[in-house]
């Protein structure tokens, strides 16, 4: 089995304005993938009524997905990835552009053989 490390983080103190713009996001998942020179496939969002939105970049080597909570001036993030970089770096950008506060909650390394 391939080497997967699997990041789960919850970034808090974030713009709720910031949470509620999908091209941000999706810039923001674009230049995570970017970063950690992962291959992006494709990205797809859906915006909420009244509050929030998910995102999903696609990738070769798996998944980004967030999930905002612009009434709780939060943002989940979920890490898929079998690429060779730490993936706990997608979050550190994402809250580096979100201007929040970041907490991994999990950080979990499966096959690798």
């Amino acid at each position: 089995m391939a080497r997967i490390q699997a990041v789960i983080g919850l970034i808090k103190d974030c713009s709720a304005e910031k949470l509620e713009n999908i091209a941000l996001i999706e810039e923001i998942l674009e230049k995570a993938a970017k970063l950690m020179d992962l291959t992006l496939l494709k990205t797809v969002s859906h915006k909420f009524t009244p509050l929030g939105l998910t995102a999903v970049a696609l990738l070769a080597e798996s998944h980004i997905a967030v999930h905002t909570y612009p009434e709780e001036n939060s943002i989940f993030v979920e890490v898929m990835s079998c690429g060779r970089g730490d993936a706990k770096e997608v979050v550190e950008v994402m809250e580096d552009m979100l201007g929040g506060k970041a907490e991994i909650v999990l950080d979990k390394i499966i096959g690798g053989n």
